[in-house]
């Protein structure tokens, strides 16, 4: 005899996504799984686009407005999952759309020791600008057991329950951090070979790609710090990376004027920040990407610890004089993620 199809419950969280909504709703809705087993909850960040009023039309969809002045991704998934009552999760961030397959993939694989799985996200838009292209190689993880997900998974809600959820005071990084909480449990998180979701990281512009570089920074060191000393590490060597190669040119550079040996200071400053052009093959094979592909991935990663290093001060600043960085309200849409 078949087993019933167990209900899931999909949270979706954003913030002036209403060119984003309907869409991801849609697809949601019209996934191969059947309807009636489906609870489908927005929660929204404090929007001034009328999303809340998009997800209001569709029927069944139930809303949830965060009145919060900081609103943060912990904070709405908080809100999501436990307004429902569903044996199992979905989470997704508004910008993205459900593969339609994905959740009668996924479900053989969750196990009592396996309570999340999670599949591959790909960009929408690839090749429309170089921003588009990065975060399409970023998107390519590993299969098997890994140590964290990002904003789409698929978890038992137990697993949420005995882990208390997500962090609600984190800006960024969230996902990883209750990863990390998942897995000292000793609970398994599973990626599978299968399709997830479809995401539109709508990069346009360098400041946007500073900002979310920015933030990636800030949420290394928040998380890097936190678990530094604990027998199970996170972020702490994307930390130590990103202060090394972001910081030393720096000092390079500045204890070579102070020598009056400018030239010195800035060669070696370059050999430092080059390194990732040293291992072009390597990023050829692990993307199966063409050379100047490869090249910009290399110019990409040479470059953005800068940024991020600016975030990792950031996070030191604010925690000498206790005012930490946090969320606002943003005026249009953007994309959440930044892993």
């Amino acid at each position: 005899m078949t087993e019933p199809l167990p209900r899931i419950g999909v949270v979706i969280i954003g913030i002036n996504v209403a060119r984003y909504l309907k869409m991801c709703i849609n697809s949601v809705l019209t996934c191969d799984y059947p309807r009636e087993h489906l609870d489908i909850v927005y929660v929204d960040g404090g929007s001034t686009d009328g999303s809340p009023e998009i997800a209001e039309e569709i029927q069944g969809v139930r809303v949830i407005r965060l009145d919060h002045p900081h609103p943060t991704p912990g904070r709405g998934r908080n809100a999501g999952w436990r307004l429902l009552s569903t044996p199992l999760i979905q989470f997704m961030d508004a910008d993205t759309t459900l593969e339609p397959g994905w959740f009668k993939a996924a479900l053989p694989h969750l196990a009592d020791d396996t309570p999340c799985v999670c599949g591959f996200r790909r960009e929408r838009e690839p090749n429309r600008n170089r921003y588009h292209m990065l975060a399409e190689m970023e998107w390519r993880y590993e299969e098997g057991p890994c140590r964290y997900f990002g904003g789409e998974v698929l978890l038992y809600r137990y697993a949420l329950e005995e882990t208390e959820g997500f962090d609600t005071e984190l800006v960024a990084g969230e996902d990883p951090e209750l990863s990390r909480r998942i897995r000292r449990k000793s609970w398994e998180i599973l990626r599978i070979a299968a399709p997830m979701s479809t995401h539109d990281i709508n990069m346009s512009t360098f400041r946007q790609y500073l900002k979310r570089a920015y933030r990636s920074g800030h949420a290394y060191a928040e998380i890097g710090l936190r678990f530094a000393t604990s027998p199970d590490p996170l972020w702490l060597r994307e930390l130590l990376r990103v202060t090394a190669r972001g910081g030393l040119p720096l000092l390079l550079i500045a204890g070579g004027l102070l020598a009056g040996h400018p030239v010195t200071g800035l060669f070696l400053a370059l050999l430092i920040a080059a390194r990732p052009f040293y291992s072009m093959r390597p990023t050829i094979q692990k993307f199966a990407c063409s050379r100047s592909l490869a090249v910009l991935y290399a110019a990409h990663s040479a470059f953005v610890v800068f940024p991020q290093f600016a975030g990792v001060l950031r996070y030191l600043a604010g925690r000498l004089s206790n005012r930490p960085l946090h969320n606002r309200i943003a005026t249009a849409p953007t994309s959440r993620s930044s892993r």
